[in-house]
């Protein structure tokens, strides 16, 4: 076990690396999750027609997040956890890196989850937790062992076959009314920081850049795309949010657990019925991004800590995915998994990375 490994940027083979321009698929991709199916729910809880607005506000929050990010990555080279090592020396930067690959390792649990129930709820009611985990388990395993080019073709295919799904709120804007979104600005400051906060669970996954900025060719060239990528995931949930407040008035929306699959319901093709189910099969190819960014990161972040090969910490990684779902078994168990994760995600992107950025400022760069 080598602990200096940190110490150094990592090593990484041309031929392991992927084009700046993929960066876009891999962002949108670890963004957009089973979150997207009931997450103006929890954001109109606190300023219901004004949700809209609070998802705009998330988006250009993301962006000056990423800034901070790419600007510390371009001054100082390496990954995260060389950033640690160089701000922080061996051992501070020991926990800390610790608990950035759990808390990547945290973010897998909560998608997992979260999509078992939606299947659970909508599909297959008598479906056990851990047939559904086993089965996204042996998927993400056999995906990250075959290395990170393999996770950015998933990636990019992940948005092809699942970008028409964004179609579908044509029927329920179709039916819903404008007036729904008014009266604008309607609610107190506090009521829209409260919104924001709980946004944030949605944007969740842009962070995995951190892990993979070194299999990035021309990493500088890849910030336009990081920033592409995340605009994206505004438009989209910006699209979304609206069609869910045009669609169900606010007390109708607060007592649904999922209101975008309720909308699917209302879809309808001369050859399909049930669409919400068709809809939910594919985001199974959705989640299956999210599970391998995530939990490659983490292993990742295993590798550069403690000189563990991938191969072997995806093992131990893989075994707390399947067994965690578990433990999580009633809605509200599932709902604060989902809270616990979203304030260490604000505080991680307004908080720890702004403290990274101002040390950053004042460090100097690895090329000088």
């Amino acid at each position: 076990m080598n602990l200096n490994k940190s110490k150094f940027p990592p090593q990484v083979h041309e031929n392991a690396k992927i084009a700046p321009e993929l960066v876009f698929f891999l962002v949108i991709g670890a963004q957009i999750g089973v979150g997207i199916l009931g997450f103006v729910r929890y954001i109109a809880k606190f300023v219901n027609q004004d949700s809209w607005l609070v998802v705009i506000a998330g988006g250009l929050g993301i962006h000056l997040v990423i800034w901070m990010m790419f600007s510390i990555l371009n001054k100082h080279g390496g990954d995260i956890f060389n950033i640690h090592h160089q701000f922080f020396g061996k051992w501070l930067s020991l926990p800390l890196s610790i608990l950035l690959s759990l808390y990547y390792l945290t973010t897998a649990v909560v998608v997992l989850r979260t999509f078992i129930e939606a299947v659970q709820n909508w599909m297959f009611p008598g479906i056990p937790t851990w047939t559904l985990s086993l089965f996204f388990t042996v998927m993400t395993y056999y995906i990250i062992t075959k290395g990170f080019r393999v996770i950015t073709g998933i990636a990019f295919f992940s948005f092809v076959l699942t970008i028409w799904i964004l179609f579908t709120h044509y029927f329920p804007i179709k039916h819903g009314h404008v007036i729904n979104l008014m009266p604008f600005l309607d609610h107190e400051l506090g009521d829209f920081y409260q919104a924001f906060k709980v946004m944030v669970l949605s944007f969740i996954g842009f962070e995995y850049l951190l892990a993979y900025y070194p299999h990035i060719q021309n990493p500088k060239k890849a910030q336009k795309w990081a920033h592409y990528g995340s605009a994206s995931t505004t438009v989209i949930y910006l699209i979304t949010t609206i069609s869910t407040l045009m669609y169900f008035s606010p007390k109708q929306l607060q007592g649904l657990t999922w209101p975008t699959l309720q909308e699917w319901k209302i879809v309808t093709f001369p050859f399909i019925e049930r669409f919400e189910y068709i809809g939910i099969s594919f985001f199974g190819i959705v989640i299956l991004i999210n599970l391998a960014l995530a939990l490659w990161a983490s292993c990742r972040g295993l590798n550069r800590v403690f000189d563990i090969k991938i191969r072997l910490s995806v093992i131990p990684v893989s075994l707390i995915l399947f067994l965690a779902p578990a433990f999580f078994t009633t809605r509200f168990q599932v709902d604060e998994l989902n809270n616990y994760t979203g304030k260490i995600g604000y505080y991680l992107f307004y908080a720890y990375i702004p403290l990274l950025f101002i040390i950053s400022t004042f460090k100097k760069g690895a090329n000088k």
